[in-house]
């Protein structure tokens, strides 16, 4: 850790008002700590430690004696200890000291990306006198802002996802003009097959779901559980994947395609529906940061969940609006989400989120369109990939 890595931390600290963070961790509970500390992701551990970091002021650290170079790479005050008393003790010397501690904690789990620490030391703490308070908003200014070379990366892999994404529907239209019904896994085979000659990483297989199969937002085919996609279907084509480097991040997009000439009215209307309410986030985020006004994740979805209610869809739209994109799939940042948890984090210049609405009617159909949404650190924002869709793809009428 740099004295400037430092001063960035603790520049944050004094703009939310926090008097000290504390990073605790035991055996990798808490992979925030070791990300933002710079540790080792194969570090080995098995004692507790914890990094203390004012607002101003020099950092402070507690290793076990038996274990004093896990922190040996952190320029800090160093404290060490055996038993449990003297753990205590050191932590009740933070508390006393700064009373109102950051910690990764979100009230009543609200934002469980974050909320990793155990329930005892949060009652060690407070027993210790110690107010905590949630270190979401500093933690997704440190871990979840990219660079503008990786933010490049992200399009580029979008770019390839989309075409991996348009060959696995012309794979389809093929087998369908031949008179085939191809079964779902067989197409999610073709599409693993082209991200590995891209030298893509995905974590899992695409999303490939036929009709009444989409319903299920998050169903996948397995070789004992898929389904022939006949004419007449709505095909989902969710795909996502980042090269295989650390700091890669993830692209992850959904197309819908319909296995005949012309798309059905029905399908057609509806979709146009959720091309709309996805401009309209859009253009949302867009004007927030044209005006330089904080906006939160939250704050989109319950404007595309109201327009969806407005135009008599509201109860098929089963999950939230979008996520936040890292080098996991589902990234530290804010989500786009006020109906599974109320995000009140904002969105950052230097993020990435997804933005999917899409609706869902047990039994008969689900679709969905997911575009990735980047903001640059200039206010920018960029869609990815080119083009939107902004139609159903009639497979069978398609070139």
């Amino acid at each position: 850790m740099s004295v400037s890595r430092w001063e960035g931390i603790q520049q944050a600290l004094q703009r939310f008002d926090i008097p000290a963070w504390l990073l605790y961790d035991f055996r990798g509970s808490n992979p925030f700590a070791a990300h933002v500390l710079g540790l080792p992701s194969n570090l080995h551990a098995t004692r507790r430690w914890a990094v203390l970091i004012p607002a101003e002021g020099m950092p402070e650290k507690i290793v076990h004696r038996i274990e004093p170079h896990v922190l040996s790479g952190v320029e800090a005050q160093e404290h060490r200890y055996t038993t449990h008393h003297e753990w205590r003790a050191l932590l009740d010397r933070w508390c006393r000291r700064y009373r109102r501690l950051a910690v990764e904690y979100s009230p009543e789990g609200a934002l469980p990306m974050v909320s990793v620490l155990d329930a005892g030391t949060a009652d060690l703490l407070r027993s210790l006198g110690a107010e905590l308070l949630s270190s979401a908003d500093v933690l997704q200014e440190l871990v979840a802002v990219y660079t503008p070379d990786q933010l490049r990366q992200q399009a580029q892999t979008a770019q390839q996802l989309y075409d991996i994404l348009m060959r696995g529907l012309e794979w389809l239209r093929e087998r369908l003009l031949q008179g085939e019904c191809p079964q779902e896994y067989a197409l999610q085979g073709f599409l693993e097959e082209q991200l590995a000659r891209a030298g893509l990483y995905t974590e899992h297989p695409p999303i490939v779901a036929r009709t009444e199969r989409a319903a299920n937002p998050h169903y996948s085919p397995t070789p004992k559980d898929t389904a022939p996609i006949r004419p007449g279907d709505l095909v989902l084509v969710d795909i996502w994947a980042k090269p295989p480097e650390p700091s890669a991040l993830y692209a992850d997009i959904t197309w819908m395609a319909y296995a005949g000439e012309e798309v059905p009215g029905r399908f057609a209307d509806i979709f146009a529906v959720l091309c709309q309410a996805r401009d309209r986030a859009v253009e949302l985020i867009r004007e927030a940061f044209h005006q330089q006004r904080p906006l939160a994740g939250y704050e989109v979805d319950r404007f595309v969940r109201t327009f969806l209610q407005a135009a008599g869809y509201g109860e098929l739209f089963l999950h939230r609006t979008g996520h936040s994109l890292g080098t996991e799939v589902h990234g530290p940042g804010a989500n786009l989400d006020d109906y599974e948890t109320h995000d009140t984090r904002r969105l950052l210049p230097g993020t990435a989120v997804t933005v999917e609405p899409g609706l869902y009617q047990m039994g008969e159909f689900g679709m969905r369109t997911e575009i990735d949404v980047q903001i640059w650190s200039d206010g920018t924002v960029v869609l990815c990939p080119v083009p939107v869709q902004e139609r159903i793809i009639p497979l069978l009428a398609w070139e």
